[in-house]
């Protein structure tokens, strides 16, 4: 066991799938915590949360995934708790909000990393805009998943650099390290037993010598894939590859996102490809999201749409021993090498695409709309994608080569162990740098005393320090209300609506030794009266008196 390097940033939507909807990041990120619990190799698991009920979630979920060591969790709004941990980690794109968070303490006390999962949503590419602006510093990294998705994640930041340098002269621009490292497999779970295969066909009536093609996954032809290019694909290698005694299946194991995507993906079959069976599943259901690999003889996902940035499922079928055929895109073109452990299709991409990008600024196109209207001008090499199912539907012998390429190439690769140690190495370099950069001075934008460190989420009472007649001040003096005892406190403490939020007042221990002091000696400065407190609780108790003004316990003496 080693002491953490990193902790987790938690909130139950980035790694809980069994209360939300089942969608990518989330997988992503439950299996990332699986992972990190398996694998860290930590003698204690630390978390950051909002809510106090996420940090206890977060120690029933990770002793759930069979966590045998402590675990801790602190509140994110006391960073100087987070101090010391190394490197924070997040499930999304979003370091700036942490990165101001942070910078309310000291922007050396630990790192930042976040993942990148779909990064073409408009908050997505805002929050990566926004890395340029907020206090991101050199030993920050924004984790890509892939080579395509760290190009597109440069050119954003390559381009709303070059704005900021012509609007406001902005000499040196730069963000957080962009790492490339994959998502991970649980290469063991996904090596089924021999009898799961006879156990399916048998369910799915496929006879030993047919062929069956699986496509896992969400089945929505706006946000994921339009199904038609291997519809068309598939038929035709069924017809050329028919053999007597031998049929096609394709197995559709995944969830519709609504009435037209089903109707998208049930209802071409019987024109397109009337030659293959069609099984559609509900791949939410564990025993199938589990299971139904051992069904198929070969992978195939074409995928054409820019929500796509890894493509979990390809690996996930390498793990399991099943050849690939999937689209010449984004993360495939890391996964896959093309003629080993399957296919990639080469794909072709419009370049017209300015109307697209300002409908969707707008509004007048939802992110739907904006995604199916960008995929509708992508097209999948049908023709290529029908020699590839050709050969794996007609040549057993290469089909079991290639399944082998693929198991072996998931476990190097892509299995948790290797990709956890990534992870931490990554951390430990960032901690390399924050540690160098502390001892040079090399801090970007460092606070400057007497300014706001977060200038947009500016203290409260000097933003709108406009608004009253006057504000609190050391030297002024507060003397006791006429009459005015503790008794008058807890009365008037208990009227509803004198306490609003309760948690931001001094204690009554400490409000009664004001009430006490201004009753024996007289009027007192603010600066004597916070004295009475120890200096970690004296800017609670100076914003106090004003509270205690509020409701006329105490005045300020002229």
């Amino acid at each position: 066991m080693t002491t953490p390097n990193a902790a987790i940033f938690y909130d139950p939507d980035g790694y809980d799938t069994t209360a939300a909807p089942i969608i990518g990041r989330r997988v992503a990120g439950e299996e990332f915590l699986r992972a990190f619990v398996r694998h860290s190799g930590f003698d204690r698991l630390r978390a950051v949360v909002r809510l106090p009920e996420h940090g206890e979630r977060f120690r029933h979920q990770v002793a759930r995934m069979g966590a045998t060591v402590p675990a801790d969790w602190v509140p994110h709004d006391e960073p100087h708790r987070i101090a010391g941990m190394g490197s924070l980690f997040l499930p999304g794109p979003g370091l700036p909000q942490y990165a101001w968070q942070r910078r309310r303490h000291r922007q050396d006390a630990y790192s930042l990393c976040g993942v990148t999962h779909t990064t073409c949503t408009d908050r997505t590419m805002d929050s990566i805009g926004d890395l340029l602006v907020s206090p991101t510093q050199p030993w920050d990294a924004l984790v890509c998943t892939s080579r395509a998705v760290r190009d597109m994640v440069a050119r954003l930041l390559q381009e709303h650099a070059l704005y900021l340098r012509d609007r406001l002269g902005a000499r040196r621009i730069e963000g957080p390290q962009l790492p490339v490292i994959p998502l991970g497999v649980d290469s063991e779970a996904l090596a089924l037993p021999e009898a799961a295969r006879a156990g399916w066909r048998g369910r799915l009536g496929i006879a030993e010598g047919d062929v069956a093609a699986l496509m896992l996954g969400r089945l929505s032809h706006a946000t994921k894939v339009n199904p038609l290019p291997m519809y068309l694909a598939l038929g035709r290698a069924a017809r050329a590859a028919a053999a007597p005694g031998r049929r096609v299946h394709l197995i559709l194991a995944g969830w519709f996102d609504g009435p037209a995507a089903e109707r998208a993906f049930r209802e071409p079959p019987a024109t397109l490809c009337p030659e293959v069976t069609v099984h559609v599943l509900d791949g939410r259901a564990p025993e199938v999201r589990r299971g139904i690999w051992a069904a198929a003889d070969f992978f195939t996902l074409l995928v054409d749409n820019i929500q796509e940035t890894f493509g979990l499922a390809p690996v996930e079928a390498m793990a399991a021993g099943l050849p690939v055929v999937v689209s010449d895109w984004d993360g495939f073109r890391d996964t896959v090498e093309d003629g080993v452990q399957g296919f990639r299709i080469p794909t072709l991409m419009a370049t017209a695409g300015g109307d697209l990008a300002s409908r969707y600024a707008v509004w007048a196109d939802s992110y739907a709309d904006y995604a199916a209207g960008v995929g509708q001008f992508v097209a999948v090499d049908v023709a290529a994608a029908e020699a590839a199912y050709r050969t794996l539907i007609a040549e057993p012998e290469r089909r079991r080569a290639m399944a082998e390429a693929a198991r072996a190439r998931a476990r190097a690769a892509y299995d948790w162990r290797v990709v956890i140690g990534q992870y931490r190495a990554l951390w430990d370099e960032l901690a390399r740098l924050r540690q160098g950069a502390a001892s040079a001075g090399s801090e970007r934008a460092p606070p400057v005393a007497g300014r706001e460190r977060v200038p947009l989420r500016p203290n409260p009472f000097a933003a709108f320090a406009a608004y009253p007649t006057r504000r609190l001040a050391a030297a002024m003096r507060f003397a006791p209300a006429p009459g005015v005892s503790r008794e008058t406190l807890q009365a008037l403490g208990a009227v509803p609506g004198a306490v609003v939020r309760g948690a931001l007042l001094p204690s009554a221990a400490e409000m009664e030794a004001v009430l006490d002091r201004l009753a024996a000696d007289g009027p007192a400065s603010l600066e004597t009266l916070t004295g009475l407190v120890p200096p970690g609780r004296r800017q609670r108790l100076a914003r106090g008196l004003a509270w205690l003004a509020k409701l006329d316990l105490v005045r300020v003496a002229e």
